[in-house]
């Protein structure tokens, strides 16, 4: 109980005092004995009404089973050296050479120094009028015709890209970002996960289709608790690989909207975050299932889930579907055309 485990931007310590022998306890002395529950009646005996709530509202993932330390990550669920003390080198982390200072960000570094070259411009490197004290007394140093070819560039790649716009249908983005059926004998799970404002819940929207298009199973869930939206993301995904699981689905095309979260999987990111224990956990679960796959899309391919986790309140805090719910019903059908 002397660690830092609650959860928000406040206090995360338990404040004293408490009776006696709560500071020998460990987080998993306040949960069931037989499942991974809060034991309310415990939590609520030994701690005030403020920090017992704040101890309920806690997420359990079923999928963490042993205590460990995390670090607290940033919103794109990465640790920050914010949360930390981490001793950081000066050197340049391209060409690991020097100090990382403005001259050599601009003018010393190897890849600074092709990028001059390569504009054509390589006498601000070795023309010694404008070898000035500091960068920015170099750059200002500079004559007009550098200005001039930047500008020069800049406006022939305007010309193209106006010239290349002209070619193409009148189509807008929108028009070109929809949901799009999976291949023949696969299976395709479009995720989401929503935090509505004022309910102090989290919510997750699940729906499997096959290669017509054609609805074949649902899911919601919500708890108690808002989470980071990474977080949420992420137990949403595994949450679905788990429902796939239990429907003896193994080749899964799972598709969720948050690029982090995507990119963390195909990159095999470790860490000892909470965002980084649930990819963790999701590794280890498509290393078992090969044909489940993830990707990345936008909103507007991803509606139906999105749609899902907004009406999870509407059921019970665990609801499977068998047949299309009404608030989807025509989301399915305009995107099996």
């Amino acid at each position: 109980m002397h660690d830092p485990w609650l959860r928000g931007n406040a206090n995360r310590w338990v404040p004293s005092p408490q009776p006696a022998g709560v500071y020998q306890l460990s987080v998993r002395d306040l949960l069931h004995e037989n499942y991974k529950a809060w034991n309310i009646a415990k939590v609520r005996n030994l701690f005030s009404k403020d920090v017992a709530e704040k101890i309920l509202e806690t997420p359990l993932v079923s999928s963490v089973r042993e205590d460990k330390v995390v670090w607290e990550e940033e919103r794109n669920g990465c640790y920050s050296v914010k949360s930390g003390r981490v001793e950081c080198t000066l050197n340049c982390p391209v060409c690991d050479e020097e100090i990382e200072d403005e001259l050599h960000i601009f003018f010393r570094c190897v890849v600074a120094r092709d990028s001059w070259s390569a504009a054509g411009l390589s006498s601000v490197l070795h023309n010694a009028t404008y070898q000035q004290t500091n960068a920015m007394n170099r750059i200002f140093a500079m004559p007009r015709q550098i200005g001039r070819h930047a500008f020069d560039a800049w406006n022939d790649w305007y010309s193209v890209h106006k010239l290349q716009s002209n070619n193409v249908s009148g189509t807008t983005e929108a028009d070109l970002v929809r949901w799009e059926k999976p291949t023949l004998d696969w299976v395709k799970c479009n995720v989401d996960a929503a935090f509505v404002s004022g309910s102090g819940r989290t919510s997750v929207g699940v729906c499997f289709r096959d290669n017509s298009g054609h609805f074949m199973a649902g899911m919601t869930q919500w708890q108690q608790t808002v989470i980071s939206s990474v977080e949420g993301e992420t137990w949403t995904l595994l949450l679905a690989m788990e429902e796939a699981r239990h429907r003896g689905l193994d080749r899964v095309q799972f598709e969720s909207d948050s690029k982090v979260l995507i990119e963390a999987i195909h990159m095999k990111r470790r860490g000892n975050s909470k965002f980084m224990s649930i990819v963790h956990d999701i590794l280890s679960l498509m290393s078992s299932f090969i044909n489940f796959e993830v990707k990345f899309v936008r909103r507007q391919a991803n509606l139906v889930a999105h749609t899902l986790a907004r009406a999870a309140n509407s059921w019970a805090s665990f609801h499977r579907f068998e047949n299309i719910p009404f608030c989807i019903e025509h989301l399915i059908f305009n995107e099996m055309q």
